[in-house]
């Protein structure tokens, strides 16, 4: 450990070999779990001492009309053609109890959602895009009562971003893997047994098991040893 009584020596330290301007904005930027890149720059003179969320929020997508509230303001969240909706402030966002939010992995699911009606009968879905924005999206879902359903690949890394992701920072009562009635044969018959291997060694020890609404799942992926990417569920 070392010591030094007088602050202005750190700081002129910090400041000439780091070119670091304030040890306190330099820590408060390290704990931040929200940070931009012109905050970094202020308290590190480095745009990149922290991997920060370049995009704050998420695309939303539906084939129902369903209305939201953004800052107390009514929002139709229906896509013209050809476009998404997309919320930032999702703080300030809220929809109605009967919506169910659907995370969904791929940007071509995301993108044909339409196509995939058959898969969300008896419920009003709202997809949103996960995209590496977890963080906006989790957080979200833990401000809303909302029910949420994760779409996303049938495979060990798939599954894992499920429960890390999401089920694990939203609660266990409120998630579900989406699991088609069909998943033996669509494994057996399109699966990639590379992927699988790739895959599960890096997650052979992962407590899969834990996790009831997807234990089959993944001892069915583990017999069949084939991993399955979701987009194998659009209709042609």
């Amino acid at each position: 450990m070392i010591f030094c009584p007088v602050k202005e020596y750190i700081d002129q330290y910090l400041h000439n070999k780091f070119e670091i301007p304030s040890l306190e904005k330099y820590i408060q930027l390290l704990e931040s779990e929200d940070t931009t890149r012109s905050e970094a720059v202020k308290a590190a003179s480095d745009s990149k001492v922290k991997q920060v969320r370049l995009v704050k929020g998420f695309l939303l997508n539906c084939y129902d009309n369903i209305i939201g509230n953004l800052h107390h303001e009514i929002i139709n969240l229906k896509p013209t053609q050809g476009s998404f909706v997309f919320v930032r402030d999702y703080e300030h966002f809220t929809i109605p109890a009967d919506v169910t939010v659907v995370v969904v992995e791929g940007y071509e699911n995301f993108l044909e959602i339409n196509k995939q009606r058959y898969l969300f009968e008896g419920i009003k879905p709202l997809f949103i895009w996960r995209y590496q924005n977890s963080i906006s999206i989790s957080s979200w879902i833990n401000q809303i009562p909302n029910p949420y359903i994760h779409f996303g690949d049938f495979d060990p890394k798939g599954l894992h971003i499920y429960v890390s992701e999401f089920k694990n920072k939203v609660g266990a009562d409120r998630c579900k893997f989406l699991i088609p009635d069909n998943i033996e044969s669509l494994l057996s018959r399109h699966g990639e047994r590379d992927l699988y291997e790739k895959q599960i060694e890096s997650l052979s020890n992962y407590p899969f098991e834990e996790h009831l609404e997807i234990k089959d799942l993944i001892l069915l992926i583990k017999r069949i040893k084939k991993g399955l990417a979701q987009e194998i569920l659009i209709p042609e």
